[in-house]
């Protein structure tokens, strides 16, 4: 038999739970705020200094292309070790593998914030 002291700390959890998710939908679906937003654009445009444009996008393209081999190489190495640590039953390869994999992927999508930031900045035209 059990006694009614076990289920009120259970049914104080449920009903926190409970008010929690609903806490969570209210915020979720509230509508939006009945003041506009406020644009700022800025009154100038950034512009390079005369004759170092073309260096500029040279270095930004060596850049870029550098970057993207690195993943490339990241990812190949990772599988790689995740295939040898398989074949020859060496779980500690396997395991670098897979955190080299995870890795990669971390970096793959600070590589894409990093360049929206910087064509942002860099970006043609004023916004």
């Amino acid at each position: 038999m059990t006694s009614g002291r076990r289920t009120a700390p259970a049914a104080l959890g449920a009903a926190f739970a409970v008010a929690l998710v609903l806490a969570g939908v209210l915020v979720l679906f509230a509508g939006p705020a009945a003041a506009a937003p406020l644009e700022i654009t800025a009154a100038v445009c950034p512009e390079a200094p005369p004759g170092m444009q073309a260096f500029a996008d040279d270095v930004t393209a060596w850049v870029k292309w550098g970057v993207l081999a690195l993943i490339g190489i990241g990812a190949v190495v990772s599988l790689g070790s995740i295939l040898v640590g398989r074949i020859f039953s060496h779980p500690h390869a396997s395991r670098y593998g897979a955190m080299g994999i995870a890795v990669v992927v971390m970096v793959a999508i600070t590589y894409t914030a990093i360049l929206t930031i910087l064509g942002s900045i860099t970006g043609s035209g004023c916004t």
